[in-house]
């Protein structure tokens, strides 16, 4: 029963070490993700336009509150999206080729966004190829978009998108025809942890045929983010008193909030592991102390017949290490089960499980050895004449 017990709590400790360390290496992945954005010193926040509904005022207004914010000390440029990168999924479309049927746009969507003309160089996107929005990108009827990589290769594959024109979100007679002038690398636009999707930009100029309103604003500065907040407020009143401004955080923070969660899950995880190696290698020493404890005679006539102290001391440390042994084969097995299991949790990403269970394995071992160390050298160490008088 004492046995079992070692190898139930040998094999927990193993599958839940090898599961947290799973789990580590997913979320050193996800911090390691390329949002597509310099996340350093830049500030974000919201300002609502529902009290700017009049396509022109909008445009006035959102170019005048920027020029203010810009004027700001510390500010190195701003930029405004009509989603915040990083915090949502939804805003999307679907699209139609020049030349393809309307009956292929049922499995055409893709996000769209309505951006400012400095909005990409504000957050430090890069280009794949073609040119950002410029000054003379201004409402008409043959507007311009920018497009990420996943929709110019989904789209067209093996050549170049630039110059393909195509319509989005009105579909009819009246919609525009957009010209594709840039391919912008992959932007986390819908979070860390979330899938990459066909994305289309429009400057907000020639957004007149969009119900999307670019409220996010983005800061890029050159002290510390925090450090301006109150100037961007006076900055953004002094253009309309009445402005609101809410969600008030640094990209840094966005990140840190949606990595919440992994890094709870692995910091419970990884201290119910060390919880389990710790009582693994705790009945294992329990054990064999006890075990030495009731066969002392029995070692005092075995050296006395002849046994060496390296024999004694071998023989316990076989005993413990083949417990191990056998509870590292079925705490092996579950980690490989749980793995399975654990799809959900590593978000797409596919941790070497070899790698951690050999860690996992060479910990563990090591542990263990320590553990059998002490009552083995005590078993050795017995005085045959001792034990024989006691007896």
């Amino acid at each position: 029963f004492q046995h079992s017990l070692i190898i139930i709590e040998t094999a927990l400790a193993v599958a839940l070490l090898t599961s947290g360390g799973l789990l580590l290496e997913t979320l050193q992945h996800l911090r390691n993700t390329d949002l597509g954005i310099r996340s350093d010193k830049l500030l974000t926040f919201e300002t609502p336009l529902f009290r700017y509904r009049d396509f022109g005022r909008r445009v006035a207004f959102v170019n005048a509150e920027l020029e203010k914010v810009r004027a700001i000390p510390g500010v190195v440029n701003t930029g405004a999206i009509s989603r915040i990168p990083l915090t949502v999924t939804d805003q999307a479309t679907f699209y139609l080729l020049t030349g393809q049927s309307q009956d292929v746009v049922p499995g055409q969507v893709a996000l769209t966004r309505v951006v400012t003309r400095d909005y990409f160089q504000t957050i430090g996107a890069r280009l794949r190829e073609g040119r950002f929005f410029e000054i003379s990108d201004r409402r008409s009827d043959s507007p311009v978009a920018i497009v990420n990589e996943t929709f110019a290769d989904r789209n067209f594959p093996g050549r170049s998108p630039l110059g393909a024109r195509f319509k989005f979100g009105d579909l009819n007679e009246k919609g525009y025809w957009y010209t594709i002038i840039g391919v912008v690398k992959e932007i986390r636009d819908t979070g860390v942890t979330g899938g990459l999707k066909p994305t289309i930009y429009r400057v907000h100029e020639q957004a007149d045929q969009s119900g999307d309103w670019p409220s996010g604003i983005v800061v890029r500065t050159a002290v510390e983010p925090g450090s301006i907040i109150s100037a961007v407020r006076q900055a953004i009143w002094s253009v309309d008193k009445n402005q609101p401004i809410w969600h008030v955080r640094t990209l840094n923070e966005i990140v840190d909030q949606q990595l919440s969660m992994p890094a709870q899950s692995t910091t419970r995880l990884g201290a119910f592991a060390l919880l389990a190696l710790l009582l693994a290698s705790l009945g294992l020493y329990g054990v064999l102390s006890f075990a030495v404890t009731q066969r002392t005679n029995e070692i005092g006539i075995r050296m006395a017949l002849g046994a060496t102290s390296v024999g004694i001391l071998l023989s316990f440390g076989k005993r413990g290490l083949a417990l191990t042994f056998a509870g590292l084969v079925i705490g092996l097995t579950l980690s490989a089960v749980a793995l399975r299991l654990m799809t959900t949790l590593l978000y797409g990403f596919r941790p070497d499980y070899i790698a951690t269970a050999t860690l996992v394995s060479f910990i563990l071992l090591s542990v263990a050895t320590l553990a059998c160390l002490v009552p083995a050298l005590r078993a050795a160490r017995v005085d045959p004449v001792t034990a024989l008088r006691n007896e």
